[in-house]
């Protein structure tokens, strides 16, 4: 009697104390397929330290990884907030290979979700993604909670998934002595950049974590509720943050921590809105978060929390380095050999930067400049010309860094998308269609009305001069279209005279849609060569080889490269050399008048 006294003495104690857990997240988001960092391929060596300045690379974060769990096994947990795939030439196998996945959980990444990156290919794509990484071995485990599956045949691939529960809508499990629950989410504007989905949707977010946090904590009864959120925040210029995982807790006050991605922010402190806890750690492996928490008495606290920067003092873990090596070759054999390249074999070099767009400081960057002439080049040289070509920031995914640019490079910068005609993973092909000198002066009025510089819809031009008068009125401000050649558009309304222009199927997707996009101000009708009014954008491929059977399909990074081997080798030392006109923006429109 005198022990279980003292027993229950010592239980008494322990409860008025307060019980309390330690827990330690490692977590990702917006990988992108930058398996071998971010930078130029030739610099990245992961096996030595302190000799480049790349950052990332999965070889790295294994080591990271290898060393917390050394540290704290029994109280680590791995986690992802989606776009894994998507932004690396090592992305067009992956429905044959489903490499990534594989490796993300070789590393020891635990728990992901599904970004919009991941729909790309479209949805049954990516069920063969998922089977071919599950073929392979253990993934990490798929939570996605929102997927509403079609009766419709298109999503079947990843309902079965969905079915098998090597996809969940949630999570539960315990890690020392937490109960803890999982559930992910796709945010609005992730689920409004989804172009290949159908006949798969999605379920409002507010709603299905509603229903998720009420089941998790009232039927499940855990200690913890984690968020892989796709959604995402961005700073609001005064040292605070706005956007969708905000907002969401708000509304949804009992989630407890938000793993954020999305929007590639890099916040180095986590964000409370009520009790809920916000991180995200920017993108392309930059950094991985550490956060160190401690549950007492019902609550959860932030003991510590960081972001690790994944830079050359970090030696790269060999065994990953040996896999990812045998997926290169791969990638020679299958993709780049038949072309005549090499994934290490320098193609060309640069003397400075040439940098996208920024959607921080919201300025335009000179690569959709060198973008737009590449495509420009290409087309001419290859496929009978072109008078314009558009594309846009969304598409364009990163910079040319100073020093060597490899055939990996180049996809880097233009990697989204897939074949139309030729069924391939390789990038959106480049189409062709026919409008009016007036159609294009409205096209240009539209840009001049709603281009914002540094966001995604930010479109560039080639081939082009606009000379515009910022003081006409709306919709009245462009005055003269001047193209390479010399020639001035004639934009009167009853001219027939037409001209050719270029972009790839994604921004063709949206031409036909000017009049909707624009309340029916602005009328686009994409015609062939003779005039004939085209009914199917998608049907415009252009052939790059008409001596084959079939549609040769052009892609942009495939432009790049050929861009780029035609210029002057400026230094002697056998690579062409990026002409120093593109180390800053060059704006296509002129004002007339200030």
């Amino acid at each position: 009697m005198k022990k279980l006294l003292s027993l229950l003495l010592v239980l008494s104690v322990f409860i008025t104390l307060g019980w309390s857990q330690k827990l330690v997240i490692l977590h990702t988001n917006d990988i992108h397929s930058k398996i071998t960092g971010f930078g130029p391929e030739l610099a990245y060596t992961p096996l030595t330290t302190n000799d480049d300045k790349t950052v990332g690379g999965f070889a790295r974060l294994a080591t990271i990884i290898k060393q917390e769990k050394k540290k704290n096994a029994d109280k680590l947990l791995v986690l992802d907030a989606g776009d894994f795939l998507m932004g690396t030439i090592f992305q067009a196998l992956e429905p044959q290979t489903g490499f990534e996945l594989d490796l993300m959980k070789k590393i020891g990444i635990d728990y992901t979700t599904l970004g919009n990156h991941e729909f790309d290919f479209g949805t049954n794509v990516l069920g063969d993604i998922i089977n071919s990484a599950v073929k392979n071995g253990p993934i990490p485990q798929i939570v996605a909670s929102s997927l509403k599956f079609s009766p419709l045949p298109g999503d079947d691939k990843l309902e079965k998934l969905y079915n098998d529960g090597v996809i969940k809508p949630y999570v539960v499990l315990k890690k020392n002595g937490l109960k803890i629950g999982i559930f992910g989410l796709l945010g609005y504007n992730a689920v409004e950049d989804i172009k290949f989905a159908a006949p798969l949707q999605f379920e409002d977010m507010v709603k299905v974590a509603r229903k998720y946090v009420k089941f998790l904590r009232n039927k499940e009864h855990v200690d913890i509720i984690i968020l892989l959120s796709h959604s995402g925040f961005y700073p609001d210029g005064k040292g605070g943050y706005y956007g969708e995982d905000l907002d969401l807790a708000r509304k949804v006050k009992d989630i407890d921590i938000i793993i954020s991605g999305h929007t590639h922010i890099a916040a180095p402190q986590y964000i409370k809105v009520g009790k809920t806890i916000i991180v995200q750690t920017g993108c392309y492996l930059h950094n991985v978060g550490r956060m160190e928490l401690e549950y007492k008495d019902g609550k959860v606290n932030v003991l510590n929390y960081k972001l690790i920067h994944i830079d050359d003092k970090i030696m790269g873990d060999s065994n990953v380095c040996k896999i990812v090596n045998a997926q290169k070759k791969l990638i020679d054999k299958e993709i780049l050999s038949p072309l005549g390249l090499e994934y290490s074999t320098p193609i060309g070099e640069t003397s400075f930067d040439v940098k996208r767009g920024d959607q921080i400081k919201h300025v335009p960057g000179a690569m959709g400049n060198f973008v737009g002439d590449a495509d420009k080049y290409y087309v001419d040289k290859y496929a009978g010309g072109c008078d314009v070509v558009v594309s846009a920031e969304g598409v364009i995914r990163e910079d040319f860094l100073t020093g060597p640019i490899t055939p990996a490079d180049a996809y880097r910068v233009m990697p989204l998308g897939f074949g139309i005609k030729q069924k391939d993973y390789t990038g959106y092909p480049l189409m062709r269609v026919y409008i009016t000198g007036h159609e294009l002066k409205q096209l240009m009025e539209l840009a001049l009305f709603s281009n914002k510089p540094g966001t995604d819809k930010y479109l560039y031009f080639s081939g082009v001069k606009v000379y515009y008068n910022p003081k006409g009125g709306f919709l009245n401000k462009v005055k003269k279209i001047v193209l390479s050649n010399g020639d001035v558009v004639d934009m009167s309304r009853r001219s027939k005279k037409l001209y050719s222009l270029v972009t790839n199927s994604y921004i063709m997707s949206f031409i036909g849609s000017v009049k909707k996009m624009s309340y029916g101000l602005i009328k686009i009708v994409p015609k062939d060569k003779q005039g004939n009014r085209i009914t199917d954008l998608m049907n415009r491929s252009i052939d790059f080889d008409p001596n084959k059977p079939g549609v040769q399909e052009g892609k942009e990074w495939l432009a790049l490269i050929s861009y780029i081997k035609s210029f002057k080798d400026t230094n002697g030392d056998g690579l062409p050399d990026i002409p120093q006109k593109y180390a800053k923006f060059n704006n296509n429109f002129i004002p007339l008048s200030k």
